[in-house]
């Protein structure tokens, strides 16, 4: 395992930054999730700490095999792979990481949990090359409307669907490789074409993407610095001038306080309370 350097390490022991682990759920769907604390002990060894209780810390150790994807305020990133171990409730890099600035000021909640994996490799240190992004962004823009499919099927929200479109959303492909562990590539400059698919471009991290399959099940993860998010699964096709687009069929809502898969298509009743006494009866 190669040695990380000294802005390596300040780099990720930084809460303020994009963290990106990708493992598994339970049918087989390439799951991502956001971790700001995941950073390195030592040359071998990765950790992060859990504030938000979901699915996504049971799947790591269900499947350890993740990916994951780092990258910092100022556009540096890495990605790798990694085998989750074991987790913590005390100790000293407890301790450390509820000293942190995000947390330590915070009442309301803070890091409960301290989660370890093996670091199995680490790509070298890239910068996000930003003029391609912007100019595969107005790529996608200028070829959308001719990949949105059928417009009757509804599956983002109107919400969902413009912030799929915002121009500081950072979204994420997730794909299983080749190799057996998730890999995580950013595609920024993806878009939904409409409410049932995302358009996207390879380039400029076409790279990234070489084994991926056309027909392949994928997921893309959509994430603002303002903690909004969302997670959507399809099948993965390849499209014409080195373009792709995602069939979605399965959304995931990433926040608290219910997190979970979506169904659209369920009508859920409004609970009113007004028919609720406000206090029981012996007040």
């Amino acid at each position: 395992m190669r040695k990380f350097t000294e802005e390596e390490i300040k780099y990720f022991d930084n809460p303020y930054k994009v963290a990106i682990i990708a493992t598994v759920d339970e049918d087989g769907d390439i799951h991502m999730f956001n971790a700001s604390t995941l950073m390195n002990k030592g040359d071998d060894e990765m950790m992060f700490g859990e504030f938000v209780r979901g699915k996504s810390k049971k799947l790591i150790y269900r499947n350890p095999k993740t990916g994951f994807f780092i990258m910092s305020v100022d556009q540096h990133f890495w990605t790798g792979s990694m085998d989750f171990t074991h987790s913590v409730t005390e100790g000293e890099d407890y301790v450390y990481m509820n000293q942190y600035q995000l947390f330590r000021f915070n009442t309301y909640f803070g890091v409960c949990e301290v989660h370890y994996a093996d670091l199995k490799n680490i790509s070298e240190m890239k910068k996000l090359n930003l003029p391609g992004v912007i100019a595969n962004a107005l790529k996608v823009m200028a070829m959308k409307p001719f990949f949105a499919g059928d417009k009757n099927k509804k599956m983002l929200r109107p919400w969902a669907q413009k912030f799929m479109n915002g121009l500081i959303t950072l979204e994420f492909l997730g794909y299983m490789g080749e190799d057996g562990y998730p890999k995580i590539v950013p595609v920024i400059q993806a878009q939904a074409a409409s409410s049932s698919r995302i358009f996207l471009t390879k380039a400029p991290y076409s790279k990234m993407m070489k084994d991926l399959k056309d027909g392949q099940r994928v997921g893309i993860y959509g994430f603002s610095l303002d903690m909004e998010a969302t997670h959507v699964n399809g099948v993965y096709h390849d499209g014409p001038l080195g373009t792709g687009y995602v069939e979605i069929d399965k959304l995931y809502a990433t926040a608290p306080p219910i997190s979970g898969e979506i169904d659209y298509n369920k009508k859920y009743e409004p609970v009113d309370f007004h028919d609720e006494p406000l206090a029981p009866n012996w007040i």
